[in-house]
């Protein structure tokens, strides 16, 4: 058993679902489209299961047609075909197609006479039905027998003469484990040379030749794959992988399904069901060494055990290197006792003070939506958290982690939580105290950019924040003792962010960046258009006013030029300007001389109007 906690490489098997499966869940449209889900597959040197065939070359129509849903055809048809209306034909089936699928699925019912351990049983079973309801004539009326989901099919033969060349020919160079080659591990050189599409109007022949080489017991029967998944076996053993640990540590994981395999005795249905050699039914099963409860509990088991937990732990998306070869390479140390029951791991507890489900590490807690079920996942105080999903069919073989019923199977890998109620309380109280108002300053910078507020957060806004601060560190401090974790204060503090988130939101797109009401930003738009009209009657006013009052001064001032008006001198009226000087001409004193009168005739207020000398 080569199991891998993750199958995303190139190596990997690609999703395979068992053909009952896909038939009772009405995943299908005609039964070639999933016959052949995967290609051949072998192992390599190293025991790594690889991709392996002859291609398309030699690889059967029906692996063809499943490449051809993959986007890899070898053959050029057109998508749908000329004049198919294939997605009419799908929403509404004819008769002979209604027919064609009951009839396929009356031969995978438990109770059914067909021999699914031939080789080639699934095409046997196909062309049974397509033959009982004629479906040739009916696709051709349709026009689809060259839709790349269908050709050949419309070729069958439904009574074929198998002694003629053709049908010899083909039953020697196509080889009854060809039909096969998606399921087990054939040579790739065993197909090459059949030619699928001449010889498929003879493949009744060689359906039939299949049937006689496992009656005279020259060929092995293949998996009966319609007694496997209907044995209670597999039943129990899904029950058990879904209870088992698992989330602690990729030994875990792997343990979990070797452990149910050989709890629930897998090994002996898988013998019995002749799926050993089967790599997808069996994968190794039939190899597995089982170990005692005894030979578990001994100190060389438990080392191993626990000391593998601490190796390979389940943070880590895959295995180290340390982990491989020391825990879960095959012929390493430890591999031997991954059949011992895996153990639970104690890890951390719940936000409500319970522990979390042993089988997957998760903390459940009631939906926010109001639908019933519960949300799986780490605890909100834990740092760091990673959830897987294990289930899904992508492992080797493809029952061991496949889920059949609704749901998934989840692991929740947590780290550094409180491991108990008191640390869960503390961490609590420390870690809101600490960045409660850092939280808050950012959460409003952030609903602030996501409604547009050019300013950012508003006064209203800043308000809310302060209440939803105060409310939170309120519920802190109703928390004094260990038993109030119980109470779920993380519920209650995230119950009151959400409601401030939104009330908060809801003031950013009320308020606007003015910090104001909507309804008050128009009123206030009203009273500014007011005051704007009242302000330019008034500046009207004054301007006129100034305007007067400027006319007025000017006119008053050209009045009073016009009453004062200025003459000349005359001869007899002198006025002296500078030092008196005597009439006679002398020096009066050094550097001044005598000068001869100015005349100069000027009105004088009281004075008489007859004119006067100065000097």
């Amino acid at each position: 058993l080569k199991f891998r906690p993750k199958c995303l490489t190139a190596k990997a098997l690609p999703l395979w679902v068992p053909l009952r499966e896909v038939m009772a869940s009405g995943m299908w449209f005609w039964a070639p489209l999933v016959l052949s889900c995967c290609p051949a597959i072998g192992a390599n040197d190293g025991g790594e299961l690889v991709l392996r065939g002859a291609g398309n070359n030699g690889a059967s129509p029906l692996q063809r047609i499943a490449a051809a849903l993959r986007g890899h055809s070898g053959r050029g048809l057109a998508p749908a075909g000329a004049g198919c209306k294939a997605v009419a034909l799908r929403l509404m089936p004819p008769p002979a197609l209604q027919g064609y699928q009951r009839c396929f699925e009356d031969k995978l019912d438990v109770n059914s006479s067909h021999d699914w351990s031939v080789p080639g049983a699934e095409m046997d079973a196909q062309i049974d039905c397509w033959c009982k309801h004629n479906l040739t004539h009916t696709i051709e009326e349709y026009q689809c027998c060259e839709h790349d989901d269908l050709y050949p099919m419309c070729s069958i033969d439904c009574t074929p003469d198998c002694d003629s060349a053709l049908a010899h020919t083909c039953i020697q160079k196509c080889p009854s484990m060809c039909f096969e080659a998606a399921e087990y591990v054939v040579d790739e050189g065993l197909c090459k040379q059949c030619d699928w599409t001449k010889c498929w109007p003879v493949m009744k022949c060689l359906t039939n030749h299949a049937k006689l080489r496992i009656e005279n017991g020259t060929l092995d029967p293949t998996c009966h794959e319609s007694n496997f998944t209907n044995g209670h076996e597999l039943t129990n053993y899904w029950q058990c992988w879904r209870d088992a640990p698992k989330h602690s540590s990729h030994w875990n994981v792997l343990s979990s399904v070797v452990h149910c395999i050989c709890r629930e005795k897998m090994i002996q249905h898988t013998i019995e069901t002749s799926c050993c050699d089967s790599v997808l039914y069996g994968g190794g099963v039939c190899d597995l060494e089982c170990l005692t409860e005894a030979q578990c509990n001994l100190q060389p088991a438990q080392t191993c055990i626990h000391g593998c937990q601490w190796k390979c732990g389940a943070f880590d998306l895959a295995p180290t290197e340390d982990c491989m070869k020391s825990c879960l390479e095959k012929g390493s140390e430890c591999r031997k006792y991954t059949s011992c029951r895996p153990p639970a791991v104690k890890s951390h507890i719940c936000d409500d003070g319970r522990w979390p489900e042993a089988s997957s590490g998760c903390c459940g807690r009631n939906r926010s939506d109001g639908l019933p079920g519960v949300i799986l996942g780490c605890p909100k105080l834990c740092e760091s958290q990673h959830i897987w999903r294990l289930d899904g069919g992508r492992a080797i073989p493809w029952w061991t982690r496949w889920q059949p019923g609704p749901g998934i199977i989840a692991q929740c890998t947590c780290r550094d939580c409180p491991s108990s109620p008191l640390e869960g309380l503390v961490k609590l109280k420390d870690t809101v105290a600490g960045s409660v108002w850092d939280n808050g300053q950012m959460m409003l910078v952030d609903i602030a950019r996501r409604e547009g507020l050019v300013h950012g957060p508003n006064r209203r806004m800043q308000e809310l924040m302060v209440m939803r601060n105060n409310e939170i560190l309120a519920v802190l401090d109703d928390s004094e003792n260990e038993d109030t974790v119980s109470k779920d204060n993380s519920k209650a503090i995230a119950l009151i962010n959400d409601i401030y988130a939104q009330r908060i939101t809801d003031a950013a797109r009320a308020y606007g960046d003015d910090g104001i009401l909507a309804s008050d930003g128009k009123r206030r738009e009203e009273e500014l258009e007011k005051n704007y009209f009242v302000f330019a009657v008034i500046a009207g006013i004054c301007t006129c006013a100034i305007i007067a009052a400027i006319g007025v001064a000017t006119k008053v001032v050209m009045r009073k030029k016009h009453e004062t008006p200025i003459t000349s001198f005359d001869q007899n009226q002198q006025v002296v300007i500078g030092n008196p000087v005597s009439p006679t001409n002398d020096v009066v004193g050094s550097g001044v001389t005598t000068g001869a009168p100015v005349t100069v005739s000027a009105p004088m207020k009281g004075a008489s109007e007859s004119p006067k000398e100065l000097s």
